[in-house]
């Protein structure tokens, strides 16, 4: 009997250091609770989540839009494998859209003069690790057609990523063209809106400075309510022109499955990572479609 109870204690002693080395090899502390141990589990798991793929979001916010509204929309795309968000037209309060996101998201939405804070992004940070973030003016000055009224500078937020699990780099910057600038019946400007054709001109310059700005080794990545329909842009004088072909850069063209066709993830081609599908979600709060784009390393 004496030695059964010894070797009872020796089989447990075993079982419960078998067990706490289990925990730390998949990075849950020994004594958390049920709870805790779930959620460390699931951090490592997305942390170590797979090398090869990642998913990139644009969508635009309706003005207005409350938290029920946003969290449904955000669901939307993050269940379709989003783990970074360009957001456009970010025009109700901070709190309401920080309280949108799921708790391992953090928000990038920086303080500063009217307009710095429009387009924020959001990135899971059990996937992605930041490096560095900032806004850029992409315009002093823009014109409102409805009103013939200035409005307020455009910027665009810029944010430099590290892929936890591939160790890939992205330069992702979320922006806004001015709307109204887009003849589809000529494919070229509405030069009837010209303060906005010209401010759409200055944005993409910007842009494309800040992406030959981009490191070598870094990928660049926008996302954008460009306001401009892919199928019918048929100009150098526009998107295709003034953005996607100088800079080489591959994406979504949602024009070509019908709807506004406005919303564009671009990328650049010369990286490790392509696009190689996208996906648009329709049923949804906004007025916009949201656009999740899959990235895969090339074979």
């Amino acid at each position: 009997m004496l030695f059964l109870a010894a070797l009872s204690r020796n089989v447990a002693r075993s079982t419960a250091l078998a067990v706490a080395t289990l925990l730390l090899l998949v990075g849950v502390t020994p004594g958390a609770s049920a709870a805790q141990a779930r959620e460390e589990a699931r951090s490592q798991a997305a942390s170590a989540g797979p090398a090869h793929r990642f998913d990139v979001a644009t969508l635009n916010l309706r003005k207005g839009m409350r938290v029920a509204g946003m969290r449904h929309d955000i669901s939307q795309v993050i269940g379709g494998g989003a783990s970074v968000i360009g957001f456009q037209e970010r025009l109700f309060s901070r709190p309401a859209l920080r309280a949108s996101l799921p708790k391992s998201w953090t928000l990038l939405m920086p303080k500063g003069p009217t307009g710095t804070d429009d387009n924020p992004i959001a990135f899971d940070k059990d996937v992605w690790e930041l490096e560095k973030t900032w806004s850029a003016l992409l315009t002093g000055r823009t014109w409102r057609r409805q009103t013939g009224r200035i409005a307020h500078d455009q910027y665009g937020v810029v944010a430099v990523l590290r892929h936890r699990a591939s160790g890939h780099v992205i330069r992702a910057v979320s922006f806004h063209l001015p709307n109204h600038l887009h003849d589809r019946r000529t494919g070229g400007p509405r030069y009837a809106n010209r303060g906005g054709v010209q401010a759409m001109w200055r944005m993409a310059s910007r842009v494309r400075s800040i992406a030959q700005d981009t490191r070598k080794g870094h990928q660049f990545v926008a996302m954008c309510d460009c306001n401009v329909t892919e199928n019918r842009d048929t100009t150098d004088h526009l998107v295709k022109g003034r953005i996607t072909r100088p800079l080489r850069l591959e994406t979504n063209y949602s024009g070509r499955k019908g709807g506004s066709g406005i919303d564009y993830v671009m990328a650049e081609r010369d990286s490790a990572f392509r696009i190689r599908s996208y996906r648009s979600y329709r049923h949804l709060v906004t007025d916009h479609p949201g656009i999740v784009a899959t990235f895969k390393r090339k074979r």
